[in-house]
Formats: C-alpha cells, structure tokens, sequence
C-alpha cells in the first residue's frame, strides 16, 4: 500500500462481550492533540471472527446509507436496519476501511458510527488500525517501537510475496 509505518497508531486487539458496545463515536483526533501525526486519515477495522446477523455487533454508521439495492447472499457484510444505515457486519477476514478526515486533516462528520450491542453469547474480536497525516508517534512500552519492527515487517512481507519500498 506504501503507507509510511511511521504515520500509523499502533493496532489494538478488541474484544466485546455480550451486552457491550462502543456508543456513537468519531475517529478524529481532538484538536489539542493534533501536535502528534496530526488528524487521522484513515481507519481500519479487521474482523476476527464472524457474528450472526441478528445477534449485533455490526458497526454502523449513522448518517451512510445503503445502496437501494442489497446482496441478498448469506455472505453478504451489510445488513439493512430501519433507517437504512450503513452496517457492517462482522464476517471472518473482513475489513471496513473508511476515512475519518479530508487528506487536509478536516474531518468528514459523516463518518458518526458505532459498534452495535452484542447478543451473543461469543465475543466480537477485531484489530482496528489507524493512519495520520504526519509521522505519530506511537505509545509502546520501553524498548519498543515501530522502527524497531521495520526490518523484521520488511522480511516478512518479502517471505510473503509482498514488495516493500526503501
């Protein structure tokens, strides 16, 4: 993808239980903050296992909407609710990569959303990324960083076919 490493937060594993959700929420960085890596461009959200339609957990987004027409597939990862909010719903392997800010660092107020309460009785397992205008950086314990991973990341994605740049 070519996204400078150092302009990335760190991942965070995410876990929801029954009856846990995350209310409506945007993904901006507040104003007083923005001295590191300035405002998020994007976010990225990996689903790590799979939650049945009707039991929540979907990330919705308040003022998106669906498409008029629907995948009427069981794999589809949208589900359409009331109001016809855009929902993703958790699927194995999935992701939702959307765009919390311009490319100027304005937010986009659109982007309002919200993990859905979970009625199941699994959890809900996803990694969440983000990426900054600027280089960030990240809030590791003591002797770690993000440069400090670059050589092994740089190996692995070689081992996997994937072209790093220099």
């Amino acid at each position: 993808l070519n996204i400078p490493l150092e302009t990335m937060e760190e991942p965070q594993l995410v876990r929801y239980e029954r009856g846990q959700e995350f209310s409506w929420h945007y993904d901006e960085v507040p104003t007083p903050q923005l001295n590191n890596g300035g405002q998020r461009l994007a976010t990225l959200l990996v689903y790590l296992n799979s939650v049945p339609d009707s039991m929540g957990g979907g990330t919705t987004f308040r003022d998106l909407r669906q498409q008029q027409q629907q995948n009427t597939s069981s794999s589809s990862s949208q589900q359409e609710n009331g109001d016809n909010q855009l929902v993703m719903q958790p699927r194995l392997g999935s992701a939702l990569l959307f765009f919390p800010a311009f490319s100027d660092g304005q937010p986009d107020d659109r982007t309002l959303h919200k993990s859905q309460i979970m009625q199941w009785d699994n959890p809900k397992w996803i990694v969440q990324m983000w990426i900054h205008q600027h280089s960030y950086q990240a809030v590791l314990p003591v002797g770690n960083s993000n440069e400090a991973a670059r050589e092994a990341m740089e190996e692995t994605s070689d081992q996997l076919g994937y072209t790093t740049s220099s």
